[in-house]
């Protein structure tokens, strides 16, 4: 907007909210023998990065085996995201699962114990905005792993309810990865802080009131 020449003090940033009602907070622990369940949820397009993250998990299962990372979502690149499973010998671990139904999606969250979201850059410019399923994952408590690119920084607490590394550094992502592995006393603690903060920043009804008030400040212009 500001290079098509929009004043910047024109600019405000509203992003997209949640009805929290919908994703409930659960604590993360691992049980004993439990299997670590990661989840994506994503179109299989070039900007997701799902190849990045599939590179990753398949790194880090020659020291982790028992885990589990399942993949929701449908597009372009799935037979060749399926190829690349197999290529890595890791069919038994990672699984696309296709589209699924919001309640569906849900379950999965619940049923998880970790999130990544690894977006990139695609080679036509194409870019992620906000990344709203992330702030999904964290209002259930997931612990986040994503990358630092474009909308994503705004909403993650780096360090705090997730880690960021940059686009398509499989080696970096595997080492945060292995982090969260190593130390599942900590996703208590993540999810608590991912929680907190999206029902500060992107709760819908707050967001909404947010957006009554800018458009009464137009009016009163």
């Amino acid at each position: 907007a500001i290079a098509l020449g929009c004043p910047p003090e024109k600019i405000v940033k509203l992003p997209m909210g949640l009805n929290l009602s919908l994703y409930q907070f659960k604590a993360r622990y691992l049980q004993v023998n439990e299997p670590v369940k990661i989840i994506t949820v994503a179109r299989l397009v070039e900007k997701k990065g799902i190849e990045y993250s599939i590179r990753a998990v398949a790194q880090v299962l020659t020291e982790y085996p028992n885990l589990i990372y399942r993949i929701v979502g449908d597009g372009g690149l799935r037979e060749s995201l399926e190829q690349l499973i197999k290529e890595l010998g890791v069919s038994e671990n990672v699984k696309i699962l296709g589209w699924m139904t919001q309640e569906e999606v849900r379950q999965l969250y619940s049923d998880s114990h970790l999130f990544i979201l690894s977006s990139v850059t695609a080679t036509d410019g194409d870019k992620e905005g906000q990344g709203l399923v992330l702030q999904e994952a964290e209002a259930m408590g997931l612990p986040v792993l994503s990358t630092i690119h474009n909308g994503i920084p705004d909403g993650v607490l780096d360090g705090k309810s997730g880690f960021l590394v940059p686009e398509k550094d499989v080696s970096a992502l595997a080492e945060k990865l292995r982090f969260l592995l190593k130390n599942p006393e900590k996703w208590l603690e993540m999810g608590q802080a991912g929680r907190a903060f999206v029902e500060e920043n992107y709760e819908i009804n707050k967001l909404n009131d947010q957006l009554v008030e800018i458009y009464s400040k137009l009016i009163e212009k």
